[in-house]
């Protein structure tokens, strides 16, 4: 990769992290500033209503952060002469956040739940354990020194962003070179 495309990639993240950011803070201070607290207050106490509200904001909110993050990573890829299309990075970005969830679950998996394993358990479940901990293994050394998680979220836009618009390329080849 040339110097311009790691710069490119880094002030992508960068961008992406700090829209995303800003763009969860401005949503949370008007569904729980405004909506929560002016417009529907005390007034909604049923749990059907409050649960529905509650996923339209949790919707809207990652909806509005992960659109804003794309959006501003497009427009620095274009500064940097590179046309990125905003569906995959949408595409992308949507799936990080999920990615950084499973990560942190793999933490801690309760392996005693498969119960007395039997010949197939009895091989596959210590091979599944070494697994999920190499996979999870920078997640572990970043709880075990005590750092903010979030930070994992924040960035989880941006890079997904980015690897679902490189991947998707990668496919995009593959598939013009199988047509011809």
């Amino acid at each position: 990769m040339k110097k311009s495309g790691i710069t490119l990639t880094l002030v992508q993240i960068l961008t992406g992290g700090i829209l995303g950011w800003v763009g969860g803070w401005v949503c949370l201070l008007i569904f729980e500033g405004f909506i929560w607290g002016v417009l529907i207050g005390s007034r909604i106490n049923h749990g059907f209503w409050v649960g529905l509200f509650l996923l339209i904001a949790m919707g809207v909110t990652y909806g509005v952060i992960v659109v804003g993050a794309s959006v501003g990573m497009r427009f620095v890829s274009q500064k940097f002469g590179v046309d990125v299309p905003l569906k995959r990075l949408c595409s992308g970005a949507f799936l990080g956040p999920p990615a950084v969830v499973g990560l942190f679950a793999l933490l801690n998996v309760p392996w005693e739940i498969f119960g007395k394993p039997n010949l197939i358990l009895a091989f596959l479940i210590p091979v599944l354990k070494l697994l999920a901990y190499i996979v999870s293994l920078p997640m572990r050394g970043w709880v075990s020194l005590g750092l903010p998680v979030e930070v994992w979220y924040i960035l989880a836009i941006p890079i997904g962003a980015i690897l679902g618009y490189r991947i998707a390329a990668v496919e995009d080849t593959g598939a013009h070179v199988e047509q011809t």
